[in-house]
């Protein structure tokens, strides 16, 4: 199929966001009640939290909305098999914190993929604190054994988002106020859910008070689009867009850092329309196509575009200049090594990339060629094969097109929207 439309434009409502549909399960089945929850992310990461919950006693009704009954935060049920997170690392560690905090042991266990993930980032510091679960080698699974035990301050270690929720689900739990600092501040969905919730979270600088928690008010939320999935259809528009809007955007300041980024290396990109809803911030992103200049991008800017970082790859080596990213570790532990992955997605198409202990640096523009990109199963790189396959005009093919279903089912709907096909 070749391109049916050299400029690709239209306007585009992108699947709900895949951290808030997670959050919004899990803590839907703590609450005392029921929640209703529009545009909620029905994808594979998301089913298996969906599953996990109704296997704790969750009432899960799935039709236009769904709807989800919990019977409080002390009201999970033991079990009857293991949960099984599948491929959703955001499911596993969060879950970490909350059956850490039972009155039943139980057991957390993945795919083959999130089983290479390392666990003990938040393991680790629970067990520090006399939790009671059994971790082979830093991986799943994982075996969980009721254990009375608290702690009033934890710092994150690491710049996860992921970690910073397993330890406020479990604070939640204490019976006194408990401090929870992070090095650098990263993603607050969490935070933000758990306040419209009824708990009174305080932020100071980079410091949370989690204070004890008896109940959690039902949730009633529409979810914005997802702002990581829609930065696939951003770099389509700035590759080879005439005009692309993405309407109802989830434009939290932490999840900002991909736009803040491409503005600077000159992208025409535009936010209009903003309006806060269910405490989160909701807006309308219009892209154009653009020339852009190569950048550096700081350690302290890496927590808020982590997950845009493969595509963002692609356009760095279609920018004029040098561009270096430095800062990123986390890369090495997400659903594959997205550095060793996405140096050898460049070097594949013939272009040049230098891999840095904790980055890349890379010279545009580079005239990519056609070829086969390995995937390692990943989503996200998945996705941005087929962007460089639309937005170059090339022949360039994921060898997995089924792993975009984990994020974005959607996605080739909507690229078809805009205008686009695949050269295959």
């Amino acid at each position: 199929m070749k391109l049916i439309n050299l400029g690709l434009s239209g306007t585009v409502q992108v699947i709900g966001d895949k951290s808030i549909s997670h959050r919004a399960i899990l803590f839907s089945a703590l609450a005392e009640g029921t929640s209703v929850i529009k545009n909620l992310l029905i994808s594979e990461d998301t089913k298996a939290s969906l599953e996990i919950v109704e296997q704790m006693g969750a009432d899960v009704k799935i039709q236009d909305e769904v709807s989800i009954t919990g019977q409080g935060i002390n009201g999970l049920k033991k079990p009857k098999n293991e949960l099984n997170a599948k491929n959703s690392g955001t499911t596993a560690r969060l879950l970490i914190g909350l059956l850490s905090k039972q009155k039943f042991s139980s057991t957390l266990i993945g795919s083959t993929q999130l089983n290479k993930r390392p666990m003990n980032r938040i393991a680790n510091l629970l067990v520090d604190h006399g939790a009671d679960m059994k971790i082979k080698n830093n991986f799943l699974p994982i075996n969980f054994n009721p254990k009375e035990y608290s702690f009033s301050y934890q710092n994150t270690k690491v710049p996860s988002a992921q970690v910073k929720s397993a330890l406020i689900l479990a604070s939640l739990y204490h019976n006194e106020p408990t401090l929870i600092e992070e090095t650098v501040p990263t993603r607050d969905h969490t935070e933000r859910m758990l306040v419209a919730m009824g708990v009174d979270i305080l932020r100071l600088g980079n410091t949370l008070t989690v204070p004890p928690t008896t109940k959690l008010e039902p949730l009633t939320i529409t979810i914005p689009g997802d702002i990581s999935s829609g930065a696939f259809l951003i770099a389509l528009g700035l590759l080879r867009g005439k005009q692309i809007i993405l309407s109802n955007m989830l434009i939290n300041e932490r999840r900002l850092g991909f736009i803040k980024v491409l503005k600077r290396m000159e992208a025409k990109i535009e936010i209009l329309n903003i309006r806060e809803e269910n405490n989160e911030v909701i807006g309308d992103i219009k892209i154009n196509k653009s020339k852009l200049n190569g950048t550096t991008v700081s350690k302290d800017e890496i927590p808020d575009l982590i997950d845009e970082i493969p595509i963002f790859t692609l356009l760095a080596s279609q920018a004029k200049g040098l561009t270096k990213v430095v800062g990123a570790e986390e890369l090495k532990v997400k659903e594959s090594n997205r550095l060793d992955a996405m140096k050898n997605f460049i070097l594949n198409l013939g272009g040049e990339i230098k891999l840095l202990d904790d980055g890349f640096e890379i010279k545009g523009i580079q005239k990519l060629k056609k070829g086969k990109i390995e995937t390692l199963d990943d989503h996200r790189i998945a996705m941005t094969a087929i962007v460089a396959n639309i937005g170059l005009n090339k022949k360039i093919i994921p060898d997995n097109f089924e792993c975009i279903n984990d994020s974005y089912p959607s996605f080739f709907e909507d690229i078809k929207l805009l205008g686009g096909e695949i050269n295959e």
